[in-house]
């Protein structure tokens, strides 16, 4: 689960950020961006990738930063922005079809609870299913990440996506099933 910032002090960095104060906005990012980089990975799956979406993301931020309303939590407002690009990054990859094929048949053993060295660690396991996620439409990919690994509510889901709350459900089970169809035909 995520660690928020003080909200009294991230309102007042973003008010300052809005008058330009720099400082203030290198603190905003410094409190966001390990937050901006997990998410964008857990969508591209690659450490460069992310990289440039992140520093993306927060470039738009500051450019767009006098448009942010306090109504709503900023990281939900973080999150739609380094989401969209992500979008865009995955379509330029396809595009390109660049996109890394990852060989399910070559995976001999996910878990084996009888024998402790075949035995795949949580980090492994998890891994795996970052990697998966790759199988799936960019509506479930966006759906899943955000909700299963990321841990945002449904509502956040929605607000970030603009997805209706059935949508994202709808998304998030058939997510799901692919990644499980695809981890037991693993085991």
């Amino acid at each position: 689960m995520r660690n928020e910032p003080n909200i009294d002090q991230l309102n007042e960095l973003i008010e300052r950020a809005k008058m330009g104060n720099v400082n203030a906005f290198t603190s905003i990012v410094n409190m966001h961006q390990q937050y901006a980089y997990a998410v964008a990975f857990k969508f591209l799956c690659d450490e460069e990738n992310s990289k440039d979406v992140v520093q993306e993301s927060f470039i738009r931020i500051w450019k767009h930063i006098a448009d942010y309303n306090q109504k709503s939590k900023f990281t939900t407002w973080m999150y739609k922005i380094v989401v969209n690009l992500c979008y865009d990054k995955l379509r330029r990859i396809k595009r390109q079809n660049h996109i890394i094929e990852l060989s399910i048949d070559n995976l001999d053993v996910l878990a084996n609870d009888d024998n402790p060295e075949l035995k795949l660690s949580n980090k492994d396991i998890a891994g795996l299913i970052i990697k998966i996620s790759e199988y799936l439409s960019e509506k479930q990919r966006i759906v899943f990440v955000l909700r299963d690994l990321e841990e945002l509510s449904i509502n956040e889901v929605t607000e970030i996506t603009g997805m209706s709350e059935s949508s994202v459900k709808t998304n998030l089970i058939y997510a799901r099933k692919k990644i499980k169809e695809k981890l037991i035909r693993m085991v």
